[in-house]
């Protein structure tokens, strides 16, 4: 190194700039005054490479290590200042991101090899904390670009520091005890024998005005700690930047959260949302995840551009890397091999895909490799946190943090759940404190989140501890647990609670239902969850969904295990029959309820309409349901008459099965059947009696689709206004429990009798919004009913004849583009303003006029 003791120092030309006369200034000095470097770092704070740097002319020393030089030299620093100050000026600015001036460090002044990405908000944010706050700490998850971060923004504020900005790398560190040496060490400040390191830091930097970067604090947190509270107290002009996994947990600390890079959000996420917005969404402004992808393979692969062709699938290559950064980047490079196409089918295996053949080997080790990243993080983790993280891995779509301390509850016990302990709390408070997992509120809950890759790390532990067998069991259980709690509150007053539990537990039951069971697994174990999915999969708007998941379901059980399981076998086939109906397969719907009848019969003679099931048992209460079941399929078919039939011999029984369609509902199909045959009073009569039996058990649910029915029975009869009525009312219930295809078929009347008073333009909008909801829930048009099928046609027609093609087509876009929520609403504000919360006295008691058997909803 130039200027070493004993080493010539690297000849410096006086011609070539300020910088370099400075330095020849401060050698002759020296020279004169006939010191080594290191006898100079005797009578001074700093070390002999410092000093000797000082007079590289490779960069301005700061003003703490050139007044030390000089006065080591017998000098008088006042004079050397002010030729300081001179060259200062003199020396050129920053003029490109990655340089800086005078006291910023090398690490800092290096141009950047590769382009910097977004993060314009927390390079905002980390200015005003530092301008706010003496401790700022970079949190945030391995490889999703802290140090990167944090150097742009010490550079980005270095000219606030007229003392200069220090970086302190602590990777390679291992010894908690030495943090504060090591600080002393990169500031060159000489540490006395028997002298603490932050006493003689406090004495070299007294007064000045310093920014210190301490990267990489993750795994030695205590003494990273010691050290900022040491320095903090003694040097009031000194501020911190540090990069963590973790907090400091320091008082004076504020934490800015590193993010991974924005993602382009992934199309179609509800059946109600704007369809326009989410397939325009990957062609919209460029999101930085796809940025930084794009630039670095276009580095690894010249000639690599994001096209219309490979758009989507470079999408989700950054999703599936979760919009880290060190993962795109090695992934990025992959493409000199691998089409994007290729790259993406082999991301299942990412930690192999993307191993150390594919990094930039001039980074640190534990940057050059995926699996090297997060196995530092698991270093980092007690047992008990590895072991959370295993289980937690199994969890797709996030896991309330009760049900996480319930299934990490019972690693220490290995049975059943126990009551959640402050030793499981801390367990995985300690994983979202080392950015393992993220937390969001979920309407006043805590909803825990871990990124795809960091499940991916966790489940291939899991398999090499080789307890992926029991991880998997508990996780089944207690999801399907959830799922026939929520099937038992189905017509009760907890049924609005249960569906938007299961709501937020939807990718969980996909996980579960779609992957093969384990060997083990009693058949009943998923069997038995089957009635929570027919509601929730019809709110959710996936019926599609729901209706494969059955089908997958019966090909794997396709009998009863035992007779000990046929009741069981039998709801989950009500289930797969009510789905495939609303999904459109009316021939599996049959097929469904005839294999149901038939276990239940014990031979081919299922009961019918002129065989009630009067049996008081539970098999007798199912019996009725399949009658209840037949008696629908019937009703959306159009056969009012065979449809009247089935719903008589259900309720003949007497017996109604709780968790399923049974008794209001036959009613209510006797109700919509006379809606059909144009038998009026009787239809109103019907639903308003069906109304009242679901008021009494507190069904929202049902009340959605009788007051919908109601709507349908005016107007059929030509009174439009009191079918709006029914419609807003309804339409309050749906959003009680976020019904997705409710709104649909309500949106779909709504429509219609916007067209019977003359608004077509209004009608076409909303009928666009509907067309959105229905095309991702897998359910045909109000759910294949021929009869409403026909008016939503005569709508169509109408709204043509009124507007003209173009402007229908005009209108119908816009219904699109701004979703069925928005266009209901829109809708209902126009011709009646929608209510608030409260009763609209006068609405109900007109709708009692009309229907006296009706109850208030």
């Amino acid at each position: 190194m130039a200027g070493r003791p004993g080493r010539r120092e690297q000849p410096l030309d006086p011609q070539a700039g300020p910088l370099e006369r400075f330095a020849l200034g401060l050698r002759a000095l020296r020279e004169r005054a006939g010191l080594t470097y290191s006898e100079m770092a005797e009578a001074s704070h700093f070390s002999p490479s410092t000093l000797s740097q000082a007079a590289a002319g490779r960069r301005l020393p700061t003003r703490d290590v050139l007044r030390a030089y000089v006065r080591a030299c017998g000098g008088d620093p006042r004079g050397w200042e002010e030729r300081w100050e001179r060259v200062r000026r003199e020396v050129p600015g920053p003029a490109e991101p990655g340089s800086a001036v005078g006291d910023v460090p090398q690490g800092l002044r290096d141009g950047e090899a590769t382009s910097f990405v977004g993060r314009e908000a927390e390079m905002a944010a980390g200015r005003v904390l530092l301008d706010r706050f003496r401790l700022v700490t970079l949190v945030g998850i391995g490889g999703v670009g802290k140090t990167r971060l944090a150097k742009r923004i010490a550079h980005s504020v270095a000219e606030r520091f007229a003392d200069g900005v220090h970086c302190v790398e602590l990777a390679d560190l291992e010894d908690e005890q030495a943090v504060t040496e090591t600080i002393a060490s990169a500031l060159g400040v000489q540490v006395g024998s028997g002298q603490e390191a932050s006493s003689a830091l406090g004495v070299a930097l007294r007064g000045r005005e310093i920014l210190l970067l301490l990267d990489n604090c993750e795994h030695l947190l205590a003494g990273c700690a010691r050290a900022v509270r040491a320095l903090l107290t003694r040097l009031p002009g000194l501020r911190i930047l540090a990069t963590s996994r973790q907090p400091l947990d320091v008082g004076a600390e504020h934490v800015l959260p590193v993010e991974p890079l924005g993602l382009p959000p992934v199309a179609h996420a509800r059946p109600d949302a704007s369809l326009s917005a989410s397939s325009a969404a990957e062609n919209s402004a460029p999101f930085p995840a796809m940025t930084l992808f794009a630039d670095r393979a276009e580095a690894a692969s010249p000639g690599f551009r994001i096209t219309e062709a490979n758009r989507h699938v470079v999408a989700r290559v950054c999703r599936r890397l979760d919009g880290l950064p060190l993962a795109l980047e090695i992934a990025a490079r992959r493409l000199r091999t691998l089409t994007p196409d290729e790259l993406l089918e082999r991301l299942d295996h990412r930690f192999r895909l993307l191993g150390p053949g594919g990094s930039d080997p001039t980074v640190h080790p534990r940057h050059q490799a995926l699996r090297a990243l997060f196995d530092w993080s698991y270093e980092l983790c007690t047992d008990a946190e590895r072991k959370a993280w295993q289980q937690l891995s199994l969890c797709s779509g996030g896991v309330l943090l009760t049900d996480a301390e319930q299934l990490c509850g019972q690693l220490a016990t290995g049975g059943d759940p126990p009551p959640a302990t402050d030793d499981t709390f801390e367990t995985l408070a300690g994983l979202v404190d080392k950015s393992l997992v993220s937390r969001v509120d979920t309407g006043g809950q805590t909803r825990l989140h871990m990124l795809e890759t960091v499940r991916a790390y966790g489940q291939e532990r899991l398999a090499e501890d080789g307890r992926t067998r029991q991880a998997l069991l508990r996780h089944r259980a207690w999801y399907l647990g959830l799922a026939a709690q929520a099937g038992a509150a189905y017509g009760s007053p907890r049924e609005a609670k249960w569906l938007r539990r299961l709501r937020a537990e939807h990718v969980n039951l996909r996980q579960i239902v779609t992957a093969d069971p384990p060997p083990d697994e009693p058949p009943e174990t998923v069997l038995r969850a089957a009635p929570g999915f027919w509601l929730h999969c019809l709110t959710s708007g996936n019926v599609g969904e729901g209706a494969g998941w059955m089908r997958t379901l019966f090909e794997r059980h396709p009998r009863p295990s035992s007779p000990q399981a046929a009741a069981a076998w039998c709801r989950a086939a009500w289930v797969a029959g009510f789905l495939m109906l609303l999904h459109g397969d009316h021939r599996g719907a049959q097929e469904m309820i005839t294999r149901g009848q038939q276990t239940l019969s014990g031979n081919s003679a299922a009961p019918g309409p002129d065989r009630p099931v009067t049996e008081t048992s539970e098999l007798g209460e199912l019996g009725a349901a399949f009658l209840q079941l037949r008696s629908l399929v019937a009703l959306v078919a159009g056969d009012a008459e065979t449809s009247v039939k089935y719903a008589h011999a259900c309720l003949a029984g007497g017996r109604w099965c709780p968790s399923l369609l049974t008794q209001a509902q036959s009613v209510a199909q006797l109700g919509f059947a006379a809606v059909l045959q144009g038998h009026r009073p009787e239809s109103a009569l019907l639903l308003g009696q069906a109304l009242r039996m679901s008021e009494e058990r507190g069904d929202t649910w049902h009340r959605c689709y009788l007051l919908w029915a109601l709507a349908v029975d005016h107007g059929e009869a030509g009174e439009p206004e009191t079918a709006l009525r029914f419609l807003r009312r309804a339409l309050r219930h749906i959003r009680e429990i976020d019904e997705c295809m409710g709104e649909a078929a309500l949106g779909e009347t709504l429509a219609w009798v916007l067209a019977s008073q003359g608004d077509a333009r209004l009608a076409a909008v909303v009928l666009g919004a509907v067309d959105g909801a229905w095309h991702p829930s897998g359910a045909p048009r109000l759910f294949g009913f021929a009869s409403l099928t026909a008016h939503r046609e005569r709508c169509i027609r109408n709204a043509h004849q009124a507007l003209g093609r173009t402007e229908y087509a005009r209108a119908y876009q816009e219904g699109l583009g701004v979703g069925l929520r928005q266009a209901v609403e829109t809708a209902f504000q126009k011709e009646h303003p929608l209510p608030g919360d409260s009763r609209d006295a006068r609405d109900i008691r007109d709708s009692r006029d009309t229907h006296p058997m009706e109850d208030a909803s």
